[in-house]
Formats: structure tokens, C-alpha cells, sequence
């Protein structure tokens, strides 16, 4: 009499290696960590930031802040972006334009307020 021999039973794997988790450059917090949840992973701003309006939508992040000066935050962006997944693609009069596999991205400053924007709406 033959018997019905059970399938060997398989040996898990190890697990994957959880995605390393992003995290900010020294002096700087990751816009995640301040409740936008629609920011690309890795994004940061100067710690000191101070925002006085936020836009947290699903093809658009807005941030405009007070604090600190729009030079500084662009001298932040300016070596940072790099490390973040952007290139630059202007630099002048205080603005910026940048982007990324996907996310297009501006910063500029005016008389006291500085403003970020990350768009996922790009033309095609």
C-alpha cells in the first residue's frame, strides 16, 4: 500500500530588509515629520523653519514660512537637494527650480516670506 507523502514543507526566507528610513541632514527635519503627508520622502527644510501657511494635497505641497530667511532656506536646498533626489535646474534672484523623478519643485522669496512648492501635476 502506497501513502500520500505531504509536500516538504518550505523554509521562510529571511526577510527582506526594511526600506531604510529617511532621515534629515544635521540642522535640518523632514517635511513628513512636520504632517505633510503627501511630501516626497526625504524632503527637508532648515529646523528652524516657521511656517505661516501649508498646502497638504496629493499633486501639491506648499509651504510658506517666515523663519528662517529665504537666503538661508535657499542655501539649505541649495546643498541639500542633491542628497534628496533633485536636480537643479535654476538658480537665480533667490528662486529656485528643481526636480525629480517625480516631483517639480520651486522655491522663491520675497519681502519676508519665502515659499516652496512640490508638484506631482506634470504635463505630459
Amino acid at each position: 500500500m502506497t501513502g500520500c507523502a505531504a509536500a516538504p514543507a518550505s523554509t521562510p526566507g529571511p526577510n527582506p530588509a526594511p526600506a531604510a528610513a529617511a532621515t534629515a541632514p544635521a540642522g535640518g527635519v523632514l517635511l513628513t515629520d512636520l504632517g505633510f503627508t503627501h511630501a516626497p520622502a526625504g524632503f527637508s527644510l532648515p529646523r528652524t523653519v516657521v511656517i505661516d501657511e501649508a498646502i497638504n494635497a496629493g499633486n501639491n505641497v506648499t509651504v510658506v514660512l517666515t523663519q528662517p530667511s529665504g537666503a538661508e532656506v535657499a542655501d539649505y536646498l541649495r546643498r541639500h537637494l542633491d542628497a534628496m533626489g533633485f536636480t537643479i535646474t535654476a538658480d537665480g534672484g533667490g528662486s529656485l527650480l528643481f526636480e525629480s523623478a517625480t516631483h517639480d519643485g520651486a522655491f522663491t522669496v520675497t519681502d519676508g516670506l519665502a515659499a516652496l512648492s512640490l508638484r506631482t501635476d506634470r504635463a505630459e
